[in-house]
């Protein structure tokens, strides 16, 4: 039986939240739960980390009011990446009504409690197996680099 621990290994997050003390307190949490945890301000930076192809991300939470369009990161998931599990977070009346129809369970209203959205996750990962995209290419780094 798998614990949430050994669930999470080697899974990869991406938080794209351009409000840096929502994204700090959510990335530090998401950490501590033991994720690999990737960080973006825009939807261009977001986008952009996707693309690139040199990490492989699992799960994309993203506010709906992130700058450059939040729905934008999941309308471009739909379209590049359909592999990957997208989590919308936000509160306005618009963005909850578009975002029903974007994520399954909906967005979850800000603020929001972190271990909520880690069981959410949980749930989106679930039985998925651990598997880089088409055409990932695999970087070594070395320390010194970093």
């Amino acid at each position: 039986m798998q614990t949430d621990q050994t669930r999470v290994q080697n899974r990869t997050i991406l938080v794209a939240e351009e409000d840096v003390l929502v994204r700090m307190s959510l990335t530090d949490y998401l950490r501590g739960c033991g994720y690999k945890v990737r960080e973006a301000r825009s939807a261009d930076e977001a986008i952009q980390l996707l693309d690139d192809g040199r990490i492989s991300v699992d799960v994309v939470i993203s506010s709906i009011e992130l700058a450059g369009d939040g729905f934008g990161i999941a309308k471009w998931l739909r379209e590049h990446r359909p592999d990957l599990q997208l989590h919308l977070t936000g509160s306005t009346k618009r963005a909850v009504e578009v975002a029903a129809s974007l994520c399954e369970g909906g967005p979850l209203p800000a603020p929001y409690n972190a271990q909520i959205l880690h069981r959410r996750i949980l749930r989106l990962i679930g039985g998925r197996q651990h598997r880089p995209h088409e055409g990932q290419r695999t970087v070594a780094w070395k320390a010194s680099e970093r």
